[in-house]
């Protein structure tokens, strides 16, 4: 025979029990499963943040690297390189910071520098006119009029 308890519940009241008690397991994992998948979402959204910020990042710089490379392409084009200038007063001078003894070494080294298209047409004659305006040298560095005071 059927308990008391087993009487006291009866089947429709066995059901609406068992239906509530379902209804709130479904509920719990449900919370869980989308807990879950929020969290997933947003580990993931912050690993396109990141990756999102680090492409701007990188575009920004590469933009920044072509305008750079850009204006120094155009303004260099207009300056003479410093390095050519720098070889050929180099090259004017000795050791000792003076003007060549002889002035047509100068010239001539100016000539081939013409002739190899190292500078300019306008660049020669203004360097030849300096060559040729400054006062010979001789072996021990003094000039002409040096040298005509120490004879008289």
């Amino acid at each position: 025979m059927p308990s008391t308890t087993d009487r006291a519940l009866s089947t429709p009241a066995k059901i609406l029990l068992y239906g509530l008690l379902g209804l709130v397991s479904l509920i719990a994992v449900l919370t869980v499963v989308s807990f879950v998948f929020e969290l997933l979402w947003g580990l993931i959204g912050l690993l396109f943040g990141i990756v999102s910020l680090a492409a701007t990042i990188g575009v920004l710089a590469a933009i920044g690297y072509a305008v750079y490379w850009l204006a120094s392409r155009v303004i260099g084009q207009d300056e003479e390189p410093a390095s050519t200038t720098d070889l050929s007063e180099a090259r004017a001078t000795d050791t000792a910071g003076v003007t060549s003894a002889d002035g047509t070494d100068a010239v001539e080294r100016l000539s081939e520098r013409y002739a190899e298209g190292e500078i300019t047409e306008a660049e020669l004659e203004r360097r030849l006119e300096q060559v040729l305006d400054e006062p010979s040298l001789d072996a021990s560095g003094a000039t002409e009029l040096e040298r005509d005071r120490e004879l008289n």
